[in-house]
């Protein structure tokens, strides 16, 4: 497993996972070593058929507390939906969810 250390973490799941197994996936993921310096998180957009509503996805974000002020963008095209966008892996990213959200990678 790659270290989470200071990183912003893209996360998606398939149709097969649903609010209860996404809930236990991250809860796990947010228990490495390092979690807690995650600094952001970027959501793809779940499949209809994974049942999870935006209320729901809220709730289990608001659970960690290692995620508590930090910037997190949900819904994003990457993943298992169409369209897709694609992001470059490794180098670095800019997360800003302030006024607009906006992912920039100035370096990769």
């Amino acid at each position: 497993m790659p270290s989470v250390r200071d990183v912003v973490l893209f996360l998606e799941d398939d149709e097969l996972s649903d609010p209860v197994e996404f809930r236990r996936d991250l809860n796990s993921l947010m228990q490495l070593p390092d979690a807690h310096t995650v600094r952001g998180l970027v959501l793809g957009r779940f499949q209809n058929a994974s049942g999870m509503a935006r209320e729901d996805l809220e709730a289990i974000v608001a659970t960690i507390p290692s995620l508590a002020g930090k910037p997190i963008v949900a819904n994003v095209d990457f993943g298992h939906t169409t369209p897709l966008i694609t992001f470059p892996i490794g180098g670095r990213v800019e997360l800003h969810v302030a006024n607009a959200t906006r992912i920039t990678f100035p370096q990769h």
